[in-house]
């Protein structure tokens, strides 16, 4: 292996680390923003159940798995242009 190689891949080694943190950053934080802008929304709108609350968590579980499948479909495109 040469040297432009092995930067190459300790570039996508950090292009790699970098989208995992920021995805379970996102995770946090959508999933914070759903319960508790839920929440608000619940009480604001006087519903008497959890309605707000469900449609935020349920917006935030749909965009891990939007972000989660971007990530892995980006990474299957990296690995078939680092073959040709």
């Amino acid at each position: 292996m040469n040297d432009r190689q092995r930067e190459r891949e300790r570039i996508n080694m950090y292009t790699t680390l970098a989208t995992v943190s920021s995805l379970a950053m996102m995770t946090v934080f959508d999933f914070m923003l759903g319960y508790y802008g839920g929440d608000y929304l619940d009480e604001y709108f006087e519903t008497g159940d959890h309605t707000f609350r469900m449609m935020g968590i349920s917006l935030a579980i749909a965009a891990l798995f939007l972000t989660f499948f971007k990530m892995v479909y980006s990474l299957l495109l990296q690995k078939d242009d680092e073959e040709k």
